[in-house]
């Protein structure tokens, strides 16, 4: 009976390897290994066959990782390896327990019935340990990795049917994300009003003098078609203004029913449009973010958004009263029955009637028949006709002026108001960003009640979530919208990045508050200095004018964006991100995980030289006590060539690789000889291959007192 599989571990027998057969390989001396369920350290000399062995014991176990590995011994001997199959006997639970058997060449890995195989090991190459460690900063595998341990660590019936950490935390965390969304959309437009309202404050200098001067033009022009009338025709051009007046009052009757009607029409397709399409598409996304939500088919029909009242019947009633309230103040074109013009001595309007309630087609014509009667002479006549049209139009005009003044002049109250809803939206945004934040501290604390009660080197290990804030996207933003070839304050390189360094504090830990005081301290700061920098089309020395409309909208909806804020996890180690931290001491970090977190998993470990980048005392100080913990636990076999990680961590079982001369075209013989510590031909292997064996060996013997 083997020594090995006869020695009380912990580790489930199910889940632990007790012998190994590899049958097909003339070129391999040692065919049959019996296994440890410890720790198994593999060593020896480098090109030993070490490698090759962890390989075939991963591929019995179907855990080589898809895709093609160039560097591996499976790939590069391949040619040489077809017939070979490797053996895997199980401790138990059955009796005499139980085995398989798998090509080492990799095929499709699947059951007998032609399911799909998982494996029954965790395989960690020595590239895939350096490729998630790598010094290129490329650690997204390794995060990868992280977030798989953080989801393990909570138990199956907390992860609401998650499969994996992203769809937990998107269970989770999607409807603050949501709000999120929603609430910038709103802080987008509401960005897009306030833009909108500062044009017309700015504007209100430029208006003011315009009103003034088409106040001058009006009195040149009236002044003008007085002179055209004799003194005898006074009385006329008295009663023509207050026509004119009165038909200009009356126009604006008309525009206002026109333009509701307008409107009603508008509002009447977006109604349809909304029931036919946008109402229906709502549901939808509804019925597939909440597919879990255990509603069906009827159920979803209160779901489906709608108007809460007859909105077509109204709707249509009030597009009537418009166009018969248009129609009314509009009237109809006065004409002789024969349909000549009427009789200039015909006096259509009562002196006595209110010209302000009479329609714009009777107005007209009594307009004209008096123009008629001003004066006999033809040129002069039509100079007349000319200067009263000019008159009507310059004094729509001026209406039109002065209601748009009246705008800017009240703008500045809607500016602040919109303001203060702006730090309301804002406020929400950075409510949903701390609902998220919430999330993820709460999926990171099961790890985290750990950390703070473990020893050793996962004492150095810390999970933080924090808000961080893109500065690089942000100003790359805000750089699209200025032209930096102006001169200007932002022109030199990097000039905005310097001005917005204060932002990035508050963006990042400030409260919504501060975020609005600190992004408005900006505004008022640089905002004259930005718009120095406005596209070739906004003059400088008139920034606020009509090319600049859209432009100032869009870098005041920049101003004010939150898109570049994210709330993120930090994994750092002994205090430094893991992201600046060194490959070997990513590759710490990815021990600790696998040996120090790895709970639920208790299938074999299999390591190629963890060790690859590390120094000496850092293996000691940091691998060692984690491979101890670990074999206590599950079955480890661990692929070395540093003498700690075989004699301080006690290994349980040392297999020695060696290898022979080639004497032909195959593969070279490989041999390999397993023992324990206690063996003196295994010391002395340890001692003649490993680096530092000897002195591993006596402070090893020093810790247990042999000395």
């Amino acid at each position: 009976m083997d020594p090995f599989t006869t020695t009380s571990h912990p580790s489930a027998p199910s889940q632990t390897l007790s012998e190994l057969v590899i049958a097909g390989a003339p070129w391999l001396q040692t065919a049959r290994l019996a296994l440890h369920p410890g720790l198994i350290t593999i060593i020896g000399a480098r090109g030993s066959g070490k490698t090759a062995l962890a390989e075939m014991i991963a591929a019995g176990c179907d855990a080589i990782p898809p895709g093609v590995n160039t560097r591996s011994f499976l790939h590069r001997a391949r040619a040489f390896l077809g017939e070979t199959e490797v053996t895997l006997k199980w401790a138990g639970p059955v009796e005499g327990g139980a085995s398989h058997t798998r090509p080492v060449v990799a095929k499709d890995a699947q059951d007998g019935d032609g399911a799909p195989r998982g494996p029954r090991a965790r395989y960690l190459s020595q590239q895939f340990v350096e490729e998630l460690c790598a010094s290129d900063g490329a650690t997204s595998g390794l995060l990868r990795e992280i977030e798989r341990t953080v989801f393990e660590s909570h138990d199956v019936s907390d992860r609401d049917g998650a499969l994996d950490f992203e769809e937990l935390l998107t269970l989770r965390a999607q409807r603050h994300r949501d709000t999120r969304a929603r609430e910038e959309k709103a802080l987008a437009e509401v960005s897009d009003r306030i833009a909108a309202e500062t044009q017309k404050a700015n504007q209100l200098a430029a208006l003011r003098a315009q009103l003034s001067d088409k106040s001058f033009l009006l009195a040149r022009l009236s002044a003008d078609r007085d002179k055209l009338a004799s003194n005898t025709g006074l009385e006329r051009i008295d009663r023509l203004t207050a026509l004119t007046q009165a038909a200009e009052r009356v126009r604006g009757f008309v525009r206002f029913f026109s333009l509701q009607e307008q409107q009603l029409l508008a509002l009447r397709d977006e109604v349809k449009g909304f029931r036919d399409t946008e109402a229906t598409a709502a549901l939808q996304a509804l019925q597939r973010r909440y597919a879990r939500s255990g509603l069906k088919g009827d159920m979803w029909k209160p779901f489906l958004l709608d108007y809460t009242g007859d909105v077509e019947r109204l709707l249509e009633a009030q597009i009537a009263r418009a166009q018969r309230s248009a129609a009314s103040w509009r009237g109809r074109p006065l004409t002789s029955p024969d349909g000549a013009a009427l009789s200039p001595e015909i006096e259509l309007i009562h002196p006595a009637m209110d010209l302000e309630k009479v329609p714009l087609a009777v107005l007209e014509a009594e307009i004209a028949r008096l123009g008629q009667q001003v004066s006999l002479d033809r040129q002069t006549s039509e100079a007349f006709t000319a200067l009263s049209r000019r008159i009507v139009t310059e004094t729509e005009l001026l209406s039109q002026l002065r209601a748009r003044a009246e705008e800017a002049e009240d703008a500045g109250p809607r500016i602040k108001a919109l303001e203060a809803e702006r730090r309301a939206i804002t406020q929400r945004v950075f409510a949903a960003l701390a609902a998220e934040h919430n999330v993820l501290t709460e999926l990171y604390a099961p790890i985290a009640q750990r950390l703070s009660t473990a020893g050793g080197s996962l004492r150095k290990l810390a999970f933080a979530v924090r808000r961080t804030a893109d500065m690089a996207r942000w100003i790359a933003a805000g750089e699209t919208l200025l032209n930096l070839r102006r001169p200007g304050a932002f022109s030199a390189p990097g000039a905005l990045a310097r001005a917005a360094a204060p932002l990035q504090h508050a963006w990042e830990s400030g409260s919504a508050e501060a975020v609005a005081a600190a992004v408005q301290t900006f505004r008022e700061s640089h905002l004259t200095a930005l718009l120095a920098h406005g596209p070739a089309d906004v003059a400088v020395s008139d920034p606020h004018g009509a090319p600049a409309h859209a432009w100032l909208a869009r870098v005041t909806s920049w101003l004010s964006s939150t898109d570049h804020i994210a709330v993120r996890y930090a994994v750092e180690y002994d205090g430094v991100d893991i992201r600046h931290l060194s490959p070997g001491t990513r590759g710490i970090v990815l021990l600790l995980l696998y040996l120090g977190f790895d709970d639920s998993d208790d299938r074999p470990l299999i390591i190629d030289q963890p060790e690859e980048n590390l120094d000496p005392k850092s293996v000691y100080d940091e691998l060692v006590g984690l491979f101890v913990q670990a074999k206590t636990k599950r079955q480890v076999i661990l692929v070395t060539h540093n003498a700690n990680l075989v004699i301080n961590t006690e290994a349980d079982q040392v297999i020695v690789a060696s290898i022979g001369n080639n004497a032909g075209d195959g593969l070279p013989p490989i041999t390999y000889r397993t023992g324990s510590l206690d063996d003196a031909a295994t010391r002395h292997s340890v001692c003649d291959i490993l680096e530092g064996g000897e002195r591993a060996f006596r402070e090893r013997a020093k810790r247990l007192g042999l000395d």
